[in-house]
């Protein structure tokens, strides 16, 4: 009798969550833990936040990933990780900046770090990111091998967002639990 063994690992969450109040000025000591050269991707604002709320006593390079996870941009970031020798990415922002700091630890190899700046978003979380046009156009997603290492949920930081951007979060989650029972076959 032949017996056929199916090795699989399921990744659905972060391997490790710090989360409260502050969350981000006490996650250094975690974040060393996964690398020394850590290069941390987000938008101009969300990198001035960044630079002064993380605490790292690392050699820190920043890159600003523009405004969408594309090709171009992960082509760049590729080239600045490879220049500063990142062993570690951390993602800072919204949605579109995290996915581009998954995808960027993915095809690096890199563990990455996540810190979202707004409850409007899952990417924080998922081993999935989404690849958009130049133009902003959503092209395809990608099913990435893991969550991220490790996620930092700061709730400060979270209330600094704009009101809008938890709507808009409730509303994607609401369009996200039809789209997943619509494509299981569970209405």
């Amino acid at each position: 009798m032949n017996q056929v063994s199916t090795e699989f690992s399921l990744t659905v969450a972060p391997a490790k969550v710090l989360r409260g109040s502050q969350a981000i000025e006490q996650a250094g000591a975690a974040i060393a833990r996964l690398g020394s050269r850590p290069m941390v991707v987000g938008g101009k604002r969300t990198l001035a936040v960044a630079q002064h709320r993380l605490q790292l006593q690392l050699q820190v390079a920043q890159a600003d990933y523009g405004a969408d996870c594309s090709e171009a941009t992960l082509a760049d970031l590729k080239q600045a990780a490879i220049a500063h020798q990142a062993d570690l990415i951390i993602g800072v922002g919204g949605g579109k900046a995290l996915d581009t700091a998954k995808l960027l630890a993915d095809q690096q190899q890199l563990p990455v770090v996540t810190i979202p700046t707004s409850a409007a978003t899952c990417a924080a979380w998922t081993a999935l990111a989404n690849v958009y046009s130049e133009q902003g156009a959503f092209l395809y997603d990608v099913s990435l091998d893991r969550c991220p290492d490790l996620l930092v949920l700061d709730y400060e930081l979270i209330q600094t967002a704009p009101q809008q951007t938890l709507i808009a979060g409730i509303g994607d989650a609401i369009a996200k639990w039809y789209e997943a029972s619509v494509s299981s076959d569970h209405l």
